[in-house]
């Protein structure tokens, strides 16, 4: 039986093959995930759900981007574990990093045992 690494994460990805590789990598793991492609549906998903650990990709459907679900989350819940994900690093993608703390950033494609590391992690 294989241990879960965390029990519960969100994810927020708008590409359905990375999210449905990432879903599936993370039910393998023992975890319970819930999904969202846009961060309007991650804030009304996180909000009952209680993840543990957000990962969200940068750029999602609609206007708000991963960085503003990090921040509006972790408002609400101190403890919520973050990793953001993208495929491109732009300059101001970087400097709306700049308004989240200790969030690893995940550049596309990423190796799975890095996520492990990250989800582990204390």
């Amino acid at each position: 039986m294989k241990r879960s690494l965390v029990r519960r994460v969100l994810i927020v990805e708008d590409d359905t093959d990375a999210l449905d590789v990432l879903r599936g990598w993370l039910e393998e793991q023992g975890c319970t995930v819930r999904s969202a492609r846009s961060g309007r549906l991650a804030l009304e998903i996180g909000s009952t759900f209680d993840p543990e650990v957000l990962i969200t990709d940068y750029s999602l459907e609609g206007e708000l981007t991963g960085v503003d679900v990090i921040a509006e989350l972790r408002s609400r819940a101190v403890k919520v574990r973050c990793v953001l994900v993208t495929g491109v690093l732009q300059n101001a993608m970087l400097e709306s990093v700049n308004r989240i703390d200790r969030v690893p950033i995940l550049t596309k494609p990423f190796d799975f045992s890095r996520l492990a590391e990250l989800l582990s992690a204390s």
